[in-house]
């Protein structure tokens, strides 16, 4: 299990997730944006978790960002991203 910190680009709301699997925080995210009007059927997640510098404690963090559409996501360096999904080690 590990923690997961949920960010919603239009929101200062953070929420954090403990999930067995970075696959079971993708969903869960999903699911979430979900609530929040988006298909699920368009959201874009990026193909890899990028480095997103380290947390007080010096552990390095990750990040996966999420985009409404496959437009939004083409070339995209995260500007129109509507969230990001962020773990620890």
């Amino acid at each position: 299990m590990a923690k997961y910190l949920f960010e919603l680009a239009s929101s200062v709301e953070v929420s954090e997730w403990i999930c067995d699997s970075d696959g079971d925080a993708i969903s869960q995210a999903v699911s979430r944006l979900e609530r929040e009007g988006y298909d699920a059927d368009e959201i874009v997640e990026a193909d890899d978790w990028t480095a997103d510098g380290q947390n007080d404690d010096g552990e390095q963090c990750y990040r996966l960002l999420l985009w409404a559409c496959e437009d939004d996501a083409a070339n995209d360096n995260g500007a129109k991203s509507i969230a990001q999904v962020s773990r620890v080690g």
